[in-house]
């Protein structure tokens, strides 16, 4: 009799172990806790970073703990980009466990819990709410990937893909230092005012923390960009006050720079809204002269660039050519419209960096530009250069 008393207790907890199993987890899986996190009263919503959780998981589970909480709705956010939308409320009391949520074959990476409390709940002392996720074997020891910038290619050279209405110009650019955490871009008085920016790297990447964007009436705006930034990529747009002229952006790397190869790092722009109009606020800085695009020249051999120029609603009676940074030798200029004509510019000239070539008067002032395409090098040794790297070539306008 107690023998088969004790038989059928085991198989009792042999199936309800198997039920437990099935309900949560498989055998090798196990629950860890992500995050412990103290509710703040006075906030409805708090998000929470999870970035710093180990390994990736196949479920979740919100615990209570020291009081009771309450929650309206929630967002899981994933690395990869999906997220999870908590349907319904549920309040627990202390030692309470939800249902499994968010389960899924799958292994993913947490990035963010965003939580929304119920306004009558937010009264009194309020409990601690935890996170915890199903991990299974492989999920221990997997590895969160790293988050790569989406990038927009640089401006094509001709004989690439035909270039469209750019988006940017380029506003200025610095060959970073070796071995460094920090470096600083200035803006040129009064080039311009734009409503958003991005970066670009070229020669080699660093490793971006944040930006900081500081504007000439003293304020500035500081930006997260956490991310490796790959050679020939840029960094997705960073929305900025239009009305004020910058006067640098400063950069903070999370890595120290190459010391065998330092990268150049790029400072595009949009103009703000009308600024290249024919009344716009653009034609009242520069004795009228504006901003129209920009380029890196390259040092062997001519390159034939495409210089996208800003989006502009009426033509230009004239261009010049600034250079920066090192001289350069320009050898042909061909302007071309919208309209399908062009002018071509045969010239043969050595530009110091500082100076400038032009006026060019255009034949079709009335007409809008579609892009200039200039033949041209950076002069490899110059004695005079302002700065390291390549000389950077810009075509300025004027009605």
């Amino acid at each position: 009799m107690f023998h088969r008393l004790r038989f059928v207790l085991s198989l009792s907890l042999l199936v309800s172990g198997i039920v437990a199993v099935s309900h949560g987890a498989s055998a090798a899986d196990r629950w860890v806790r992500i995050t412990q996190h103290s509710i703040d009263p006075s906030n409805r919503e708090e998000i929470i970073d999870l970035k710093k959780a180990r390994g990736s998981f196949v479920g979740f589970q919100f615990r209570a703990r020291r009081g009771r909480i309450s929650v309206e709705r929630y967002t899981l956010n994933f690395h990869d980009g999906t997220k999870h939308d908590g349907g319904g409320a549920f309040t627990l009391r202390s030692g309470e466990r939800s249902k499994v949520v968010a389960r899924d074959d799958a292994e993913r990476f947490p990035d963010s819990l965003i939580v929304t409390y119920p306004e009558r709940s937010r009264r009194g002392r309020l409990g601690r709410l935890e996170l915890w996720g199903l991990q299974s074997r492989s999920g221990r020891s997997a590895r969160r990937p790293e988050k790569l910038m989406p990038v927009p290619p640089p401006p094509p050279r001709v004989g690439q893909v035909e270039l469209s209405t750019p988006e940017s110009i380029l506003i200025a650019g610095r060959t970073a230092g070796r071995e460094v955490k920090e470096e600083t871009i200035e803006v040129a008085d009064t080039l311009g005012k734009f409503k958003r920016l991005r970066l670009a790297a070229r020669d080699s990447r660093v490793e971006l923390e944040r930006l900081t964007v500081e504007f000439d009436d003293s304020t500035s705006k500081e930006f997260a960009a956490k991310g490796k930034l790959l050679p020939e990529t840029s960094t997705p747009w960073f929305d900025i006050d239009g009305s004020k002229f910058i006067k640098n952006v400063k950069l903070s790397f999370r890595e120290p720079t190459s010391l065998t190869s330092p990268a150049r790092i790029e400072l595009y722009g949009t103009h703000a809204d009308g600024w290249l109009a024919p009344q716009g606020e653009g034609g009242k800085f520069n004795e009228g002269w504006v901003l129209l695009g920009a380029q890196t020249a390259g040092y062997v051999g001519f390159d034939t660039d495409v210089i996208p120029v800003a989006e502009h609603s009426a033509g230009f009676s004239k261009i010049r050519l600034n250079v920066q940074n090192r001289a350069i030798t320009l050898n042909q200029l061909r302007v071309k419209y919208e309209s399908g004509e062009e002018d071509i510019v045969p010239v043969r000239a050595r530009i110091d960096a500082g100076d400038t070539y032009g006026p060019i008067s255009l034949r079709n002032g009335s007409a809008k530009l579609r892009q200039i395409e200039a033949r041209y090098r950076s002069r490899v040794i110059d004695k005079a250069m302002q700065a390291k790297g390549a000389a950077v070539v810009q075509i300025w306008a004027k009605r």
